[in-house]
């Protein structure tokens, strides 16, 4: 099982943070949010229309083929502003 956590205007399309058991096929990066598209159009969309920053286990992935072990936890951040 890993946790997704969902962050800025990604927290709004998936209103909350799930723990999910992978599903087949999926051991990368890449392969979840391939899966996140599938399984949830706006929030794919979303994601697909800006750049995402992964962070796994609270450290910053830049490689999406990073390899997702069990109890990982998942954060997808969109770009910030501000001042």
């Amino acid at each position: 099982m890993v946790k997704l956590v969902f962050l800025g205007k990604f927290r709004a399309l998936a209103r909350e943070d799930a723990d999910i058991v992978l599903p087949p096929g999926v051991r990368t990066l890449v392969d979840l949010k391939d899966w996140i598209a599938r399984s949830d159009p706006p929030l794919g969309n979303a994601m697909a229309a800006t750049p995402v920053q992964c962070v796994v286990n609270q450290s910053v992935v830049r490689d999406l083929s990073w390899p997702i072990q069990e109890q990982d936890e998942i954060a997808f951040l969109p770009p910030m502003s501000g001042g």
